[in-house]
């Protein structure tokens, strides 16, 4: 099975999903929708930001 590539379009949403985490937490389809955070890039990059969450958070 091929890894997919991450495009820059994905590191840009995953890092604005970070940013908006840390100075809001959780954020609604809603909110981040409001951000320029499409309902597809959500469903692509979620997962690694909640790894990266749960990962700062265990640290």
């Amino acid at each position: 099975m091929k890894k997919a590539e991450v495009t820059a379009a994905d590191r840009r949403d995953r890092q604005e999903m970070l940013r908006i985490y840390h100075e809001r937490g959780p954020q609604t389809e809603k909110t981040l929708l409001a951000a320029g955070i499409s309902l597809e890039s959500q469903a692509r990059n979620a997962p690694w930001v909640a790894e990266q969450i749960k990962l700062a958070e265990a640290a």
